[in-house]
């Protein structure tokens, strides 16, 4: 399945299921249900973290309020998601550094 096929069927998914998405991340990456977050995982994948179910819906719920079609929502999730883990880096290295 793909991320926007997912995005069209994501009432079918249990709020605390994790998404993992192939890189590098598009409507048309495949895409891994988990039922834990293996974010910490040594295991090599090709899917990478990408966001917990219920957050994902929020943020569907979000856009549809908006009225932006799902292609482009599907886009927006995508950059909302890179500019999270972004920031995650910058700060994990600002606190490196502080030490």
């Amino acid at each position: 399945m793909d991320l926007f096929t997912t995005l069209l069927n994501i009432n079918h998914f249990q709020e605390k299921q994790f998404l993992y998405v192939e890189q590098p991340w598009s409507p048309e990456s495949e895409v891994e249900l988990r039922e834990t977050d293996l974010t910490k995982n040594t295991n090599p994948s090709k899917f990478e973290f990408f966001i917990e179910i219920s957050e994902l819906k929020s943020l569907l719920q979000y856009f549809e309020n908006k009225n932006v079609c799902l292609r482009e929502t599907c886009y927006l999730i995508i950059e909302y998601i890179r500019d999270q883990n972004n920031q995650r880096h910058i700060k994990l290295k600002h606190d490196y550094k502080k030490k």
